[in-house]
């Protein structure tokens, strides 16, 4: 019997199978954001730049992204639950050893390797959701496996705010252990170890290229944030390279027989406006998260358990819109519920531009929850639009371009906001980083926590200052205090403003290019999506 037959009959188990490949990448999408609630302790800890604080962010998300199909592949060729559990128990040894990093170069590496044992996650768990349902479950299915993916992502800074509470940054780190060891074991009883009779091969050329394209543009990004400015060869030559690299990609994907990122998909306009709006709105949801937890923990002095429960409305939001996306979708159409749930995000983004040193914590709520209501509303319907154009033999390679630009979105995000908070907060608070003493201004005007650090090393007496450099900085650390308050609120102003143009963007493509399904019509196209898992899903 065919993969193909064998996708037509529903497993008696399928529900708990559901369960199990949801809390897989629960797991993994939580990733995305645990670390969010301790780069504070991390900085600290580890005397961290902004720029190496989101490299330790984005390096998870990179090779995630670029690995995906790759492993979707593996999956297919050695059988997907042995593939999920050399997968999981990678990602647990991995994630055990960053928790002990000793400095952010090895933390980053150990994150980048945890990407590589997530990225088993998302093709293997929606190959074998499609195995296990029939054709008319799929699209519940998947609605509430992408339910999993918006909690995930949402549920990230509370659980690592309230590990780092309690213990330090990399118990962050350690959750992986138990977690994983728990999916196994349910992996192992529930799961059968489904394989495609026709497996693809590995594009190793196109893995490749899609790594040092997304990485160098990444890196090019990042350091446009660093003192310096984006006017520097470190800066503009990784960028021009990787235009390059992501050139030759599309080249290469004309001519290979089983592309890693096949992009000649994209020339379908439905499909390039669901990875849009997809890329867009992670782009905005993430770059924001990595800006407002500095406001919360740093600006307003929450500790991290209390940060990630100020963040636990985004995934409040997200659930009520994303489980409910498939009825929604089936009633106003693809293109009506992402341009709605895009507007929310945009709104909400606004409204944070209006947060100041003092504004109650409930609007904070507020705001995070009309975000997470339009977050929610965009994750499966545009990804359902995008797949529901791609033939079912092309399936994979769209599920696994779609995901990517999803990824790319994630890192862009991070990249983009924070080289923009840093690049926005070095220069209004310019000059007036010279009322600390001479030593410690090399780093101190990087970044509002690594100011507020330098004040209390110098505070303390650090580095020698002679008591006259004492005297007069306790006169003036007031002065200094207030200028880089007003000097980060102004840098997260502008990146909200950022997030939401972006927001506005991904909702004008929605109207302009999803489909403009009816009621009736919409069902069908919902059901497309189903064999689109048989290689790479949500993530």
């Amino acid at each position: 019997m065919t993969e193909t037959d064998t996708t037509l009959r529903a497993h008696p188990r399928r529900w708990a199978v559901l369960a199990v490949m949801s809390f897989c990448m629960f797991i993994v999408v939580m990733d995305n954001t645990i670390l969010v609630v301790a780069l504070k302790s991390i900085q600290q800890s580890l005397s961290a730049t902004n720029a190496q604080l989101q490299w330790a962010l984005d390096a998870y998300t990179l090779t995630y992204a670029a690995l995906m199909f790759s492993t979707g592949v593996l999956g297919d060729r050695f059988g997907r639950r042995t593939v999920l559990i050399c997968g999981m128990v990678f990602f647990a040894v991995v994630s055990t050893a960053g928790a002990w990093s000793a400095d952010t170069a090895q933390l980053t590496l150990w994150r980048a390797l945890m990407g590589i044992g997530a990225a088993v996650v998302p093709g293997c768990s929606m190959a074998v959701i499609t195995t296990a349902f029939p054709p008319a479950e799929r699209a519940k299915a998947i609605g509430l496996w992408s339910v999993a993916n918006g909690i995930g992502i949402a549920c990230g800074p509370v659980i690592g705010g309230a590990l780092v509470g309690t213990f330090w940054w990399g118990s962050a780190m350690l959750v992986n252990v138990p977690l994983p060891v728990l999916a196994v074991i349910a992996i192992f009883l529930l799961v059968p170890n489904t394989k495609d009779p026709r497996p693809g091969r590995l594009d190793i050329v196109g893995v490749g290229l899609s790594i040092a394209g997304v990485g160098l543009l990444v890196y090019g990004v990042i350091g446009g944030g660093e003192p310096g400015g984006w006017l520097r060869a470190q800066v503009l030559g990784p960028i021009a390279v990787s235009v390059l690299l992501l050139a030759a990609l599309g080249w290469h994907s004309r001519r290979a027989a089983n592309p890693a990122l096949d992009l000649m998909l994209l020339r379908t306009k439905k499909f390039a406006a669901g990875a849009a709006t997809m890329s867009t709105t992670f782009f905005a949801v993430n770059g924001a998260s990595f800006v407002l937890v500095f406001y919360v923990q740093i600006l307003r002095g929450f500790s991290p358990l209390a940060s990630g429960l100020l963040m636990l409305p985004v995934a409040v939001g997200a659930a009520l819109t994303g489980q409910r996306s498939d009825v929604l979708v089936a009633r106003f159409g693809s293109a009506a519920v992402v341009t709605a749930g895009a507007i929310a995000l945009c709104a909400g983004c606004i409204g944070f531009t209006l947060l100041g040193a003092h504004t109650s914590m409930w609007v904070f709520a507020v705001l995070q929850f009309v975000a997470g209501l339009g977050f929610g509303a965009t994750l499966a319907p545009s990804m359902a639009a995008a797949l529901s154009v791609v033939p079912g033999d092309r399936s994979g390679a769209g599920s696994a371009l779609a995901n990517t630009f999803r990824q790319l979105g994630t890192a862009l995000g991070v990249a983009v906001l924070g080289s923009s908070l840093g690049t926005v907060y070095r220069d209004r608070l310019g000059a007036r980083i010279d009322i600390l003493p001479q030593p410690a201004r090399a780093e101190a005007g990087n970044s509002l926590g690594s100011t507020l650090l330098a004040m209390g090393q110098a505070q303390t007496g650090a580095h020698g200052y002679q008591p006259a450099e004492l005297a007069e900085f306790s006169r003036r650390a007031p002065e200094l205090v207030a200028a880089a308050h007003s000097s980060f609120l102004t840098a997260m102003q502008v990146t909200m403003v950022i997030s939401a143009v972006v927001s506005a963007i991904a909702a004008v493509i929605a109207m302009l290019w999803l489909p403009r399904a009816t009621p009736r019509e919409q069902p069908s196209a919902w059901k497309a999506t189903a064999p689109v898992g048989s290689e790479v899903g949500l993530s």
